[in-house]
């Protein structure tokens, strides 16, 4: 009975926000809708896709040479889903093999810890958690959309796992603070929920997505802020939410998030350079015309133009073009004047932002950034989690060639940065640091360039100010650069310049001023 009135609950609580006016801007006037067809793809569009077949499924070999132990779980559920979505002959079958295949590498041990989730690979010795998420939500794509079409023991197969995947996704009940991973968890729930007759864990789904949107609605953002991948998963999930989430009010949320995301990272995207000014929470590079960016797939398929895609394919690093498949099986809801930003620059603009996270540090972070046409910087304040997915502070600019130079302060914990509309500001956040770095990338540009009171570079000119000991300024190679840079391989023309922290540093005093002026 309790878990009766918990779903009764939940289902209250969501339909308050109604009347609380927090739904009420979810309406579809101004939004560029695009559902797509493999027939009608654009040649853009259907080439990114059928890289994307060919990479995981070779020409010329059979679907079970390419389940091997080293073949990855996520590509290749993917792989069925596009295949589903393709449906030439002997996709379907092809795509059911390869799901079975998937269904194998599933914990179903209810007493584990890792109950329900997949490995990442057969050679895997561990479950993954998050691939209870991604894979579970890529099955209840292809139950919901190609349920017509399944043989009746597989469907069976499939719903058991599904079954399985909102059980174990229950017991794990992820944060709701980590978006990426929680959009997708409460949708899971929702769905699974709804149509298996699971009304506990339907009412968790509930209660989590209104967690979120609540969140959401303090600050208009996400914890993980301006993310050129985690974004990406985020409007996948987002997606999901606006097209299969049972719940009507479920589905308002992630409409009105969805929207006010779009308009928010148009923002601080820059249509001349390609690329989402920094600083980012969570990301993989600096320059995504060089490294696929999950949010990047979105835009190339929104804009739909090659001279202006970010999809460099299997050539850059962290490649996950296999989220253009559920983009294709969603579609696309984007406001028009999004869109308009993802297409032309259009002025120059200065932005303020304050965030919640859960990273080690301010509960709240503070986020800067100035754009220019031709340049563009970013700071992070409040931030002391170390890792190197994390980018404190990001510098971009135009070089000659049309390549894009940049400078990136990495997330070791030790600073805080904050930009305004002509300086990046370095603040010592941790007294125990006695030296912090920055990495350049410059193509054109040398080891003597990097002077102490100037950086010259193509078009770039940073002045100095620092009263700090430089320690060194030196050319990286791949050999040289610490392994968890992806990027370090496909930039051959980076440097690092490290400073030395004098003990009792004054936290009000900047420990470096950088001067950008372009030219």
């Amino acid at each position: 009975m309790k878990k009766y009135l918990f779903f009764l609950l939940a289902i209250f609580n969501l339909s308050s926000l109604f009347a609380e006016g927090l739904l009420q801007d979810s309406d579809d006037s101004g939004l560029y809708v695009k559902r797509f067809e493999y027939k009608s793809l654009s040649p853009l569009q259907k080439k990114i896709f059928d890289d994307f077949i060919t990479e995981e499924f070779p020409k010329g070999k059979t679907v079970t040479a390419i389940l091997d132990a080293h073949a990855g779980s996520r590509n290749k559920m993917r792989l069925a889903e596009a295949l589903f979505f393709r449906n030439q002959e002997g996709d379907i079958q092809n795509a059911i093999t390869i799901i079975k295949w998937i269904f194998g590498l599933q914990n179903l041990d209810e007493k584990s810890k890792d109950y329900a989730c997949w490995k990442g690979s057969v050679n895997d010795k561990e479950y993954d958690q998050n691939m209870r998420e991604f894979i579970g939500t890529d099955l209840i794509i292809v139950y919901h959309k190609y349920k017509s079409i399944l043989p009746g023991d597989f469907k069976k197969e499939l719903e058991t796992a599904l079954i399985h995947a909102a059980r174990g996704d229950f017991i794990r009940n992820v944060n709701p603070d980590y978006n990426n991973i929680s959009i997708m968890s409460s949708f899971m729930q929702d769905y699974i929920g709804s149509n298996f007759n699971l009304p506990e864990i339907k009412a968790a789904g509930i209660k989590k997505a209104k967690e979120i949107f609540l969140n959401f609605q303090k600050y208009n953002t996400l914890c993980e802020y301006n993310s050129p991948t985690y974004y990406g998963v985020d409007f996948t999930g987002l997606a999901l939410w606006r097209e299969m989430a049972v719940a009507p009010e479920f589905r308002e949320m992630g409409k009105l998030i969805e929207k006010k995301l779009w308009l928010d990272l148009s923002q601080f995207y820059n249509a001349n350079l390609q690329n989402i000014c920094g600083p980012y929470l969570r990301s993989y590079g600096i320059d995504m015309k060089k490294y696929t960016a999950i949010t990047g797939v979105w835009i190339t398929v929104a804009v739909d133009d090659s001279s202006i895609a970010m999809v460099p394919g299997s050539n850059g690093p962290h490649n996950e073009t296999n989220f253009i498949v559920p983009i294709f099986d969603l579609g696309i809801s984007m406001p028009e004047k999004a869109l308009a930003q993802f297409k032309r620059f259009d002025q120059p603009r200065f932005l303020s932002r304050i965030t919640s996270n859960y990273y080690e540090g301010d509960r709240l972070k503070k986020i800067t950034a100035y754009i220019q046409k031709e340049w563009m910087m970013g700071g992070l304040w409040g931030n002391r989690k170390v890792s190197h997915i994390l980018k404190n502070g990001t510098m971009h600019w135009r070089s000659d060639d049309g390549d894009i130079g940049w400078m990136y302060i990495p997330g070791e914990g030790k600073t805080n940065v904050i930009v305004d509309e002509k300086q990046m500001k370095i603040y010592l956040a941790d007294i125990a640091a006695r030296n912090f770095e920055l990495l350049v990338y410059s193509k054109n540009s040398s080891v003597e360039d990097l002077k102490e009171n100037s950086w010259e570079f193509d078009h770039m000119h940073i002045g100095i100010e620092t009263n700090l000991h430089r320690m060194m300024a030196i050319a990286l190679n791949a050999d040289s650069v610490r392994a968890n840079i992806e990027t370090s391989i496909f930039y051959p023309f980076m440097y690092k310049i490290v400073y030395e922290i004098p003990n009792n540093w004054d936290l009000k005093d900047p420990l470096i001023v950088l001067n950008p002026i372009y030219n």
